[in-house]
Formats: structure tokens, C-alpha cells, sequence
């Protein structure tokens, strides 16, 4: 928070999580290591049909964890 004079001003930024995939890794692969090296024990999934999504869209500025896949995202939900 930074106080400028009497008024305040509060910016809040949400961290977004964007897993870029190397060279010949596959999106089960990428999915498969963000599962095991997510710092809170989250388990995500996503479908590969339904959750593509663009920037700027709902899907993309919501998501708790992207995939960029050969420039195409993914939009990662928590599984139950």
C-alpha cells in the first residue's frame, strides 16, 4: 500500500503461474511437473480442448496456472 497524503491508494497484483514448455516436452509432461513442484500441494488438470484460451480472455486472466505450448495456452483448474 503506498499513503500519499491523506488518501490511500492500494494496488493488489495476482501472481499468474505460466509453465512454458522446452523444447520436445508434451503437454501431459508439462502437467505431470507442475502437479509435483507446486509450492502449496495443489493437483491441477485441464482438458485439452475446453481449457484452451487466449490472452486477454476470461479463461486466460483467471487461471491459477497456465501452459504455453508451442504459443498456445492452456488454462490449468485445480482438480478435486
Amino acid at each position: 500500500m503506498t499513503i500519499i497524503g491523506k488518501e490511500k491508494h492500494v494496488w493488489e497484483s495476482q501472481v499468474m503461474n505460466i509453465h512454458l514448455c522446452k523444447g520436445d516436452e508434451t503437454l501431459d509432461e508439462a502437467l505431470k511437473y507442475i502437479n509435483e513442484h507446486d509450492k502449496e500441494n495443489k493437483k491441477y488438470t485441464f482438458d485439452k480442448e475446453k481449457d484452451r484460451c487466449y490472452i486477454g480472455d476470461n479463461a486466460f486472466s483467471s487461471a491459477p496456472v497456465l501452459i504455453n505450448y508451442k504459443n498456445t495456452y492452456y488454462a490449468l483448474h485445480e482438480s478435486d
